[in-house]
């Protein structure tokens, strides 16, 4: 065990996550709903549509793209806590439990070499492993492969997303071959952590109906 994974460990056990707001960081106690404190919780933005279609995607979301929303997905990402990845599980659960939705497998959105060597993880699947062990449903983490970086896709004309994002994403063959007839007629829920313009989940969308996917459902925190 290295230095640095020692002393979270360490910093964790004096100074329990679920003592503190996930969101806000203020004290609470172990009884707060997704260690959120009463003023988050009644102003996350919460979202209970059901499932919409945008451009032939099915897309289901937890809560409106906010500062609440940001600030959780956004101390993920960049402020190496992990330990939030749980509770957004636990979020997305209940949401498909709100709107009935069932499932096959789950499979996240991929990230980049060079992102997932700087951040040390794919907060995508990291949020689909705990989403996993909360509704008891299996996780494909590599099945779709990210090729190359693209540039914001913020301020782009539809058409130019299209070329961003084209050859981006790929299957990787060893591991469908490996669930091929698993796969075959079954729904999957693609998640990412926030739904942006759409283009990515399009283009991994296409490639798994290609593959023989039978439904696919965008499941992201917020959008």
């Amino acid at each position: 065990m290295n230095i640095r994974r020692l002393s979270e460990l360490i910093l964790e056990y004096t100074f329990p996550p679920s003592l503190y707001c996930i969101c806000c960081g203020n004290i609470i106690d172990e009884t707060r709903t997704y260690n959120l404190c009463d003023y988050c919780m009644e102003h996350m933005g919460w979202n209970f549509d059901e499932v919409s279609v945008v451009n032939g995607l099915q897309i289901l979301k937890c809560v409106e793209y906010g500062i609440y929303g940001r600030t959780l997905i956004f101390s993920l990402k960049y402020s190496d806590k992990k330990y939030i990845a749980g509770d957004i599980g636990k979020i997305m659960a209940d949401r498909l439990n709100f709107s009935r939705v069932d499932f096959d497998f789950i499979v996240p959105v991929p990230l980049s070499r060079k992102k997932k060597s700087a951040r040390g993880f794919n907060q995508s699947a990291l949020i689909g492993k705990y989403l996993g062990k909360e509704t008891g449903k299996p996780m494909i983490e590599n099945l779709l492969v990210r090729n190359r970086e693209t540039s914001p896709m913020r301020g782009l004309s539809p058409e130019e997303r299209k070329q961003n994002i084209r050859g981006a994403i790929s299957l990787d063959k060893k591991v469908f071959n490996k669930y091929k007839d698993e796969l075959c007629g079954k729904r999957i829920l693609l998640i990412d952590d926030i739904y942006t313009t759409g283009a990515t989940l399009q283009l991994a969308k296409d490639i798994l109906v290609e593959a023989g996917v039978k439904e696919i459902l965008t499941f992201s925190l917020a959008r």
